[in-house]
């Protein structure tokens, strides 16, 4: 059951860099697409603040997404054993 919220290496890795483009991304929003049209939906989720934001994508990228990569291998995996 631990294992479930445990990363791999390259797990890790991808949710690092997952993480690390979205704060990118959000700091360019909010500091040039913002300023130049505050109409622009993507304002909107950047009006909430940095900590929520911030929040959100930690808990996409630690927890939900790798374990959502997981069920895929394993589905991947058990389709192609049962067309052998």
């Amino acid at each position: 059951m631990l294992s479930t919220f445990l990363l791999n290496r390259s797990e890790l890795r991808f949710a690092g860099v997952s993480f690390t483009v979205k704060v990118i991304l959000f700091w360019l929003a909010e500091l040039v697409i913002c300023q130049l049209d505050g109409g622009r939906g993507i304002c909107r989720v950047v009006a909430r603040g940095f900590v929520p934001c911030l929040v959100s994508f930690a808990v996409m990228d630690l927890w939900v997404v790798p374990r959502l990569r997981r069920r895929v291998a394993r589905r991947k995996n058990r389709d192609s054993q049962h067309m052998l």
